[in-house]
């Protein structure tokens, strides 16, 4: 009985004070709608250790699995293997790792992440609606 309560004791503190957290990790969340379509969006971003944008996995639930499967084969047509994309869906939820690649080449775009510190990724997500923790 005491192991339990050391245990459940460790994990609270854990959780209170942040522990195990990544620093170097953003999460953003939000809604869109396109084309008549609702999704919810959760973009986690990587960072190096000075705050430049490294990078990121987007997760896309669009609530129909019909949905889902036309998005997934429209990325998996625009994400190749020299791009460094791993699309990948199940059921509703359409997930891109290393999404930033899709467009690379439009890096030196202010809409790009790449290249962003911690808080200028921050404002470009706020910029499309999307909430950061």
């Amino acid at each position: 009985m005491k192991k339990y309560f050391l245990g459940l004791f460790c994990a609270l503190l854990l959780f209170v004070t942040g522990c195990g957290e990544n620093k170097n990790q953003v999460k953003c969340t939000g809604e869109m709608e396109e084309a008549g379509m609702k999704m919810k969006q959760e973009i986690v971003a990587v960072f190096d250790d000075n705050n430049i944008f490294k990078d990121a996995t987007a997760s896309l639930d669009l609530g129909s699995k019909e949905a889902a499967d036309q998005l997934c084969s429209l990325y998996k047509m625009l994400g190749d293997s020299e791009k460094n994309v791993d699309i990948s869906c199940s059921g509703t939820k359409v997930t891109i790792k290393g999404f930033e690649n899709l467009d690379a080449e439009d890096e030196d775009t202010e809409d790009s992440p790449i290249g962003k510190t911690k808080e200028e990724f921050i404002k470009l997500m706020e910029k499309e609606q999307m909430t950061c923790k």
